[in-house]
């Protein structure tokens, strides 16, 4: 709206909001991931968005020391969905912030297969339920702030925000994935089902069945989706569950 007196303009947008996101890696000073764009689905909109300035100069030289925090101007209306990119690997833990709007579906595409969890106040927010008609975790659908998915071989994580509430995103030490095989689900059920699947899937990789989930089995010709985890105590282990 224009104002003459003011010889200006007021935004009359009750849906605008700042969003802050973060590294809360060790090496979140230190390690490059911008420039970041933050797109809005549907709109042309997309924000390119770099680091903070250089916070050291000793002398001559700078210190090459910058946080990566990266706050954008947010339209965060009913129904809003944001991509947002990172040309640096992103970060492994990472915490958002929303302030004003109602909220947004935040999505984030990943380069490996280690899925993520979303926690809010520490503690972990589970996925949504499984959806045998799509094949995947269900869709998020905007009802709380936290609700999340993890869509596995794509490697997208997906939760919504809302304003005032605060995120954080952890990696878990599991692997999601899928095989198809030219089986139908009466060949597949009469040969053990899903226990002879785990047992030779343990047995290929060496490791415990209690580490194998089976979330979904349905037909085309026969697909199964399933979840390698491994404890979270042992860091090294997921990487070489990975290498296998």
């Amino acid at each position: 709206m224009k104002y003459t007196e003011l010889n200006g303009y007021a935004c009359n947008n009750n849906d605008l909001g700042v969003l802050i996101f973060e590294s809360e890696d060790t090496d979140k000073w230190d390690r490059s991931m911008q420039p970041v764009f933050v797109a809005k689905q549907g709109t042309d909109m997309n924000n390119k968005l770099n680091s903070y300035m250089d916070h050291m100069w000793d002398g001559f030289y700078t210190g090459q020391v910058r946080l990566s925090r990266f706050p954008t101007l947010f339209e965060a209306s009913d129904g809003s969905i944001y991509d947002i990119t990172m040309t640096g690997t992103p970060p492994k833990k990472m915490l958002f912030r929303l302030s004003g709007g109602v909220g947004a579906t935040i999505r984030i595409a990943y380069p490996g297969s280690e899925s993520r969890g979303i926690y809010k106040n520490g503690v972990e927010i589970a996925y949504n339920q499984w959806n045998d008609a799509t094949a995947g975790y269900g869709a998020v659908t905007q009802s709380f702030c936290g609700e999340n998915r993890f869509i596995g071989v794509v490697n997208i994580l997906e939760f919504y925000i809302t304003d005032g509430c605060e995120l954080q995103i952890k990696p878990r030490n599991a692997i999601q994935t899928k095989v198809r095989m030219e089986w139908t689900l009466d060949e597949f059920f009469s040969g053990g089902g899903t226990t002879t699947f785990v047992d030779r899937i343990t047995a290929s990789l060496g490791i415990h069945a209690s580490e194998v989930k089976i979330v979904s089995v349905y037909e085309g010709s026969l697909v199964i989706n399933y979840e390698v985890a491994v404890p979270d105590d042992d860091p090294k282990a997921l990487e070489a569950l990975a290498d296998k």
